[in-house]
């Protein structure tokens, strides 16, 4: 059965029981009602009607059992999903400028202008993290990780003003994309700290990377720059098959970190615990790069992506 779009209509033609059913969706998703009495009182209906509702959406495997929305068949059907990428005021198949079909006007859609702003912002993250792997070798980076800092402040509260109007702009359940967009710029400045803390660390205590201990190191470092690489090809580039790499470059950067922490456990105290500490910090970058990856396959194609083990 083919499904339909479940999502808040502006158009008039589409008010009615269209309009109420994506009323039910939405806060199904949102509130998570325990009873059908409790969802009837939300959504302002009476409990037979709901019930009426329910059936046709359990039928086309939008919403499942105890009152779950089945997060594939969201995405499947939002069409501001898989257009992330279309230029402001390209048409939409079947979609006039006056919001046929329920959609937002053409000139409202903001996704390529959030993705352009996403996109400076895991420039500088990305700058960050390389002047961190400079300053863990000994090396002086054009500009530290932490005077940095303030642009990818900048950058990111950027990102969060536009997805403000994206919300305004797109019916339900765009928004549920914005706050997806909105995960993924937040994933990116958690990146820019994780440089900044590895680098802090670096400068209060010098951390020898000699040897093997300094080659995993720049193996994990350089790892992680290319798990970012991929990240930006899935996200700006819509290349899925990006997202596999990843997965392998993953497995790679899950052993060199295990073997890293064994190495370090040799050191003496003092020095131990600094390189544990950057280990650590290194790992959890990389973790948010590869989580904003697993978004960006679901904003894209609409499916979980296989989760990656970091």
């Amino acid at each position: 059965m083919a499904r339909r779009t479940w999502h808040r209509s502006r158009d008039a033609t589409r008010q009615g029981r269209d309009a109420t059913l994506a009323h039910v969706v939405e806060a199904i998703d949102r509130t998570a009602p325990e009873t059908k009495a409790d969802l009837a009182e939300t959504v302002g209906i009476s409990e037979q009607y709901l019930s009426e509702l329910l059936q046709e959406l359990k039928r086309d495997d939008v919403v499942t059992k105890a009152y779950v929305v089945d997060d594939e068949a969201v995405y499947e059907t939002a069409e501001s999903v898989s257009r992330l990428l279309e230029p402001v005021g390209a048409p939409r198949p079947e979609t006039d400028e006056a919001g046929a079909n329920g959609h937002s006007p053409a000139g409202e859609r903001r996704g390529p202008a959030v993705l352009d702003l996403l996109e400076r912002l895991d420039e500088v993250t990305a700058t960050q993290f390389e002047a961190a792997r400079l300053a863990v070798v000994g090396d002086e980076p054009d500009q530290p990780a932490g005077a940095l800092e303030s642009l990818t402040n900048e950058r990111y509260f950027a990102v969060l003003e536009e997805l403000k109007s994206y919300t305004l702009t797109n019916d339900w359940p765009g928004n549920r994309v914005a706050s997806d967009l909105a995960t993924v710029a937040t994933n990116l400045e958690i990146v820019g700290d994780r440089a900044c803390f590895i680098a802090d660390v670096t400068d209060r205590q010098a951390v020898a990377t000699t040897g093997v201990v300094e080659e995993r190191v720049l193996d994990v470092f350089a790892a992680g720059t290319r798990i970012n690489e991929h990240f930006r090809d899935v996200l700006f580039e819509a290349e899925l098959a990006a997202y596999d790499r990843l997965h392998a470059e993953e497995e790679t950067v899950h052993r060199d970190l295990d073997e890293l922490f064994e190495l370090v456990t040799a050191y003496d105290p003092e020095l131990y615990g600094s390189l544990v500490t950057v280990t650590r910090a290194l790992e959890r970058a990389i973790y948010y790069w590869v989580d904003a990856a697993e978004i960006a396959v679901r904003l894209h194609a609409g499916v979980e992506a296989d989760h990656a083990m970091i």
